[in-house]
């Protein structure tokens, strides 16, 4: 897999080709990539409460329309359902376990939550592309080759891809 860049700020012409297998597309799926500046990290010292409310001042995003293919779609809608159904049951065991008392259970079912959690994103990632938005540029991770070939004529040679 390749990977492919964006000039922020115009409007991107894709291939027609799906841009996870390279087939003809034959529809898009909309996607949200985000750039969150690092300094927000830190202020999980202060709280949950406000990185959430900076991270949520602070961060660019981008939203794009990407070329899908029949055969890609099935499997992004598998993997997003079993991750929230693994979600669900966790959450639900962890909060259950805590409740009745049992620590140790607790403990495994929030273990099991973020086992979900990490297994769901790496699956994610392998059925369906990723990216990151880096201040003008959007880089997409795990194109297919002729995606990104076509993708490539149209992007600004100073992008250099």
């Amino acid at each position: 897999m390749q990977k492919a860049a964006i000039k922020v700020g115009q409007t991107p012409t894709f291939p027609g080709v799906c841009a996870k297998t390279g087939v003809p597309a034959d529809r898009t799926i909309r996607q949200e990539f985000a750039e969150l500046p690092g300094w927000t990290l830190l202020l999980i010292f202060w709280g949950i409460i406000p990185l959430f409310i900076a991270t949520g001042f602070a961060r660019r995003k981008v939203t794009v329309e990407l070329p899908l293919s029949a055969r890609t779609r099935p499997n992004i809608a598998v993997v997003d359902l079993v991750s929230a159904i693994g979600v669900v049951v966790a959450f639900g065991l962890l909060v259950a376990m805590w409740v009745i008392g049992e620590i140790g259970w607790a403990l495994g079912a929030a273990g099991l939550l973020v086992a979900v959690l990490v297994g769901g994103s790496v699956a994610r990632r392998l059925v369906w592309l990723s990216g990151r938005l880096d201040g003008d540029v959007l880089w997409l991770y795990g194109v297919h080759p002729t995606f990104a070939q076509e993708a490539g004529r149209s992007a600004p040679p100073e992008l250099g891809v």
